[in-house]
C-alpha cells in the first residue's frame, strides 16, 4: 500500500491533461499508475492506496483548460469506479460517432461505472475529479453480511448529488492531515463506510425486489411528466396514474429509475432549463416559468445546487467556451 498526498488539498491544484482507456484491475500501485500513465497523466494530484485492507484506491486529477479531443474510457476489471466532480464541467458524451449528451455536470456530484463500462467523450472546460475504485469483492463480502446469498451490483448511475458520498470521499483526500500516520487505516474504516452506503441506497434490486412499477405504466408516468413540466406535478397525482397509493408508488419509482419523483422532475426541469438557457437570451424569470419552478429565486436556488452556477453564470461561461 502507498500513501501520497501533495502537502495541500484545499487550495486549486496544478494541472494535468488525462484521456482514460483500458489497462487492468488496480490491484497494485504499479497497475493503478499504469492506468493513468498510458492515459497521458505522468504526476498524480493525489494517489491513496491500494488500501490494506479494503485494496480501494483513489487518485485525483485535473485539468487548467479545455480537450475537444474524444477520449476513450475503457473498463476496469474487478472495481467499480466511482467519478467525483470537485468543480463543475462541460462535457459531451459519445454513443460510437455521435453525441447524445452535452451539458455541465455540477460540482460535487458524482456517478458510478461498473466494471465493465466503456464510453467515449468530451472535455470542454477545466475540471477537478476523484476517482475511487473499489473492488468487486469487497462490496461481495459486505453483501454476504448483509445476508445476500448473490454477488451484488451497483446501478449504473447518472451524476447525482449526495452529500454522504462527498463528505466520506472529501475525508479520505484530508485522511493525511487529519490522521497522519494513521491516514491509511482512516481511509480503509472511511471506504467500508462508503461501500455500506452504497449498497443500501445504489445496489440493484435482486428479482425478487424488482420494481412492480414497469412497461407500459412507467412509461405512461415519464411520458406524462416530459409533457406537463410547466405544471405541478405532485407525487399524489403521478400515483393516481398507476393505481397505486403514494408512498407505494414513490418506492417503486425509486426502484425502477434510481431516483425519488420529486428528484427526477426536478433534474428533468433543470434539464430542459439548461438547454432554454444555451439557446437564446430568455430572462431567467421566464425560464424559471417555463419550466414550473415557483419563482425566479426557487430557480436560481435549485439550479445552483444542481450545476455549482447560477443559471447567469451558467449561460455566460457557456458563451464564453463556445
Amino acid at each position: 500500500m502507498r500513501l501520497w498526498q501533495p502537502e495541500s488539498l484545499t487550495p486549486r491544484l496544478p494541472r494535468a491533461r488525462l484521456s482514460l482507456e483500458y489497462i487492468a484491475p488496480m490491484e497494485s500501485v504499479e497497475e493503478l499508475e499504469r492506468w493513468f500513465r498510458i492515459a497521458g497523466v505522468n504526476s498524480l494530484h493525489a494517489c491513496i492506496g491500494p488500501l490494506p485492507e479494503t485494496r480501494a484506491a483513489l487518485v485525483r486529477w485535473a485539468s487548467d483548460r479545455p480537450e475537444h479531443a474524444i477520449r476513450s474510457v475503457g473498463p476496469h476489471p474487478g472495481t467499480y469506479r466511482l467519478a467525483l466532480m470537485l468543480e463543475p464541467l462541460d462535457a459531451r458524451i459519445w454513443q460510437g460517432d455521435k453525441p447524445f449528451w452535452g451539458g455541465t455536470i455540477g460540482a460535487n456530484r458524482f456517478r458510478l461505472c461498473p466494471p465493465a463500462e466503456q464510453g467515449r467523450w468530451c472535455q470542454l472546460s477545466a475540471c477537478d475529479i476523484v476517482n475511487l475504485f473499489l473492488p468487486v469483492r469487497l462490496l461481495d463480502r459486505l453483501a454476504q453480511q448483509r445476508g445476500e446469498e448473490a454477488s451484488v451490483s451497483l446501478a449504473a448511475s447518472p451524476f447525482t448529488s449526495d452529500r454522504t458520498v462527498f463528505d466520506l470521499v472529501r475525508k479520505m483526500l484530508d485522511a493525511q492531515a487529519l490522521a497522519g500516520p494513521l491516514a491509511s487505516e482512516m481511509c480503509d474504516h472511511l471506504v467500508s463506510a462508503l461501500a455500506c452506503y452504497l449498497l443500501e441506497h445504489y445496489s440493484l434490486p435482486s428479482q425478487a425486489e424488482a420494481s412492480s412499477l414497469g412497461g407500459a405504466r412507467l412509461r405512461r408516468v415519464l411520458r406524462h411528466i416530459a409533457d406537463h413540466l410547466d405544471s405541478p406535478l405532485p407525487n399524489a397525482g403521478l400515483a393516481g396514474l398507476c393505481g397505486m397509493s403514494a408512498a407505494h408508488f414513490s418506492r417503486e419509482f425509486h426502484r425502477a429509475v434510481g431516483l425519488p419523483p420529486h428528484r427526477y422532475v426536478l433534474t428533468r426541469r433543470l434539464e430542459q432549463a439548461c438547454n432554454a438557457l444555451s439557446c437564446g437570451n430568455a430572462r431567467i424569470a421566464d425560464v424559471a416559468e417555463a419550466f414550473g419552478f415557483h419563482s425566479a429565486s426557487h430557480f436560481i436556488r435549485a439550479f445552483t445546487a444542481q450545476y455549482g452556477l447560477s443559471p447567469a453564470a451558467w449561460r455566460a461561461r457557456r458563451s464564453n467556451n463556445s
